[in-house]
């Protein structure tokens, strides 16, 4: 039986008790080796596909009939663990990577890349070159944050130069 087809057969409340209480199951040590394409579009997209078999098998680097032998219960616990990275990954990015977009920005219409989604990270840390698309895309996540966020800091120094720089033109 799928994971999906045991959800839906399952007690709602004991499923709701145990993803409040459990810590899930942590069968790898740390999500973030998995990579940069796995953990921000192809794990997600599975989840919200409700293929949660596949998902565990990608984050356990097994084939998804080594996951269906697993006990329905050890695998929705896997899932819950997974979950509660995702919330952990969503609330380290928030704080080291979020910027809010300057106004000049905006008015030049900086969102309409939005529609790029996660192709406009992975050229950014391409530094624009198309042809390593697939490496970064490969790359393990952590590397991944871990360029990001030194970009942001980077990008922050920067603003802040050439503040000091316009005060120091007014004196």
């Amino acid at each position: 039986m799928t994971l999906n087809e045991w959800i839906v057969k399952a007690d709602n409340s004991q499923l709701e008790f145990i993803k409040k209480y459990d810590k899930g199951i942590a069968l790898i040590e740390d999500i973030t080796i998995l990579s940069f394409i796995n953990i921000k579009k192809v794990i997600p997209s599975l989840i919200d596909e409700g293929k949660y078999d596949e998902a565990i098998s990608i984050v356990l680097n097994e084939n998804v009939n080594s996951t269906l032998k697993r006990k329905e219960l050890d695998r929705f616990r896997i899932l819950i663990w997974i979950q509660k990275q995702y919330e952990n990954i969503n609330r380290i990015e928030k704080q080291y990577l979020e910027r809010p977009p300057d106004f000049k920005l905006i008015a030049s219409g900086i969102k309409n890349l939005d529609v790029l989604g996660i192709k406009n990270t992975i050229d950014m840390l391409a530094l624009g070159d198309v042809t390593k698309w697939e490496e970064i895309e490969n790359l393990p996540y952590s590397i991944c944050f871990e360029k990001q966020y030194k970009l942001a800091i980077e990008s922050d120094i920067q603003k802040k130069m050439i503040e000091h720089n316009k005060n120091d033109r007014k004196k």
